[in-house]
């Protein structure tokens, strides 16, 4: 039983990556179950076993493509319980080492934003989002217990963040300056930290007016 299981979940791993290849070479919308099922190299009858549909399937990529970030992360902050703005740091910097590796799987997230909504399928959209959102606002919360902020800080930050890795994506894919962009992705490191004092500054104000 073990066994299969594990040729099961390696299966479906390759199936994915097959998903992850032809969506980079022909974009969301001209990729289809057959031509995953070609570059993972599985009959499409084993396809459409381990995936009930083609949104299932894309589900499945974007749930690998943020976990390539996550782990990364993780290594990052391995063994070591740093401030709020070396968190910042950690995040922002990190997540970009992590997106400027592959160009083209960026085409691929976009494309799959915009083919949510399209096809009328927000959650998916949603999702994506949520994801995202979710991880950067994991990665803001001290490990120790000891939180600067409370919940909603940390997602107003993580939303801070999200907004303008987002859009310097969008300006790297269009017109690629590393330069440019590395200069950037300071401003965001220094906004960051600034829109994290005041919003400590009004959480303690608040729990004094509150006292």
């Amino acid at each position: 039983m073990k066994n299969m299981t594990a040729k099961s979940e390696l299966t479906r791993a390759q199936i994915i990556q097959g998903a992850l290849q032809a969506l980079e070479k022909t974009g969301v919308l001209g990729t289809t179950t057959r031509k995953i099922a070609a570059a993972a190299n599985v009959k499409l009858a084993t396809l459409h076993y381990h995936f009930e549909s083609k949104s299932a399937l894309l589900v499945a990529v974007l749930e690998v493509l943020i976990e390539e970030i996550a782990e990364r992360l993780r290594e990052d902050r391995a063994g070591t319980d740093p401030s709020l703005d070396d968190r910042i740091e950690i995040l922002v910097r990190g997540t970009w080492r992590s997106i400027t590796r592959s160009r083209a799987r960026q085409i691929v997230q976009y494309e799959l934003t915009l083919y949510a909504l399209r096809e009328g399928a927000q959650w998916l959209a949603d999702q994506q989002y949520e994801a995202y959102l979710r991880l950067y606002r994991d990665q803001l919360a001290s490990k120790s217990g000891k939180q600067e902020l409370s919940a909603r800080g940390y997602t107003t930050l993580a939303r801070f963040i999200l907004a303008g890795v987002d859009g310097l994506i969008l300006q790297e894919l269009v017109k690629p300056s590393r330069a440019r962009s590395n200069l950037a992705i300071e401003a965001l490191i220094f906004a960051t930290k600034q829109l994290s004092q005041q919003l400590l500054s009004d959480e303690r104000s608040s729990r004094v007016l509150a006292g």
